[in-house]
């Protein structure tokens, strides 16, 4: 096997790059800037800064998204009790 140049490499690992979320692209990128490469020594605070945004912001999104669903589903679906969908309720004897 023949070996590769230098630029071959560097756009096999750029092209490669454009397929990875931005979140990666910056571990990447935080890896290579590093003094020694060592990956466990890599401190990543913006990027779990922002991580934990995206949580929140996710969190914000789904709350408010399964308010307006439990709007609608009240209007149209009778409430189910808690024993219905407990295991004895499944379970349950039916004649």
């Amino acid at each position: 096997m023949a070996r590769k140049t230098k630029e071959v490499l560097i756009e096999e690992i750029v092209h490669k790059l454009h397929s990875l979320p931005e979140v990666k692209v910056l571990e990447f990128l935080e890896f290579v800037e590093s003094p020694t490469w060592n990956k466990e020594n890599i401190s990543l605070p913006q990027l779990e800064n922002d991580l934990l945004q995206e949580d929140k912001n996710f969190e914000v999104i789904a709350d408010h998204l399964a308010d307006k669903f439990q709007i609608y589903v009240r209007a149209i679906v009778p409430s189910i009790s808690d024993y219905a969908v407990s295991r004895s309720g499944i379970y349950e004897e039916h004649p």
